[in-house]
């Protein structure tokens, strides 16, 4: 994921949490930053941080991650979401997905997964 997909996903749990938010005012915060998955913001936005002091374009998700913004998107058009921040949503969607399905040995150094910025050469070893 790039910082610009980061921006992408910053505007769009963010849209979500405000629909969830009107749709129902006594929500929790920590339910409403679930239900909305604002809460990876806060994950990737530190991730983004270690991999930019580190050198490194990429940040990195996990799985579930990745099904989060899944779910986030779907979720959206259920309860009203803006248009454009669904059809945002879904151009995000596809570009985790396609990229989830690219070959890439992420590297954890010292406790932040990272992703290296080119893969190993022949004859290198692989970083897994």
């Amino acid at each position: 994921m790039t910082v610009q997909d980061l921006q992408t996903l910053e505007r769009i749990t963010s849209h979500a949490r405000t629909q969830l938010a009107r749709l129902d005012a006594d929500m929790a915060p920590d339910a409403l930053n679930a239900a909305s998955g604002y809460w990876l913001m806060l994950t990737l936005s530190e991730r983004a941080g270690a991999a930019r002091a580190l050198g490194r374009s990429g940040i990195p998700m996990l799985v579930d991650e990745v099904e989060a913004v899944q779910a986030v998107v779907l979720n959206l058009q259920s309860y009203e979401g803006d248009d454009l921040a669904v059809v945002e949503g879904h151009e995000l969607l596809n570009r985790v997905t396609v990229l989830a399905q690219l070959p890439c040995y992420a590297v954890e150094i010292g406790g932040v997964l990272t992703l290296p910025d080119r893969e190993p050469t022949a004859g290198e070893p692989s970083p897994n």
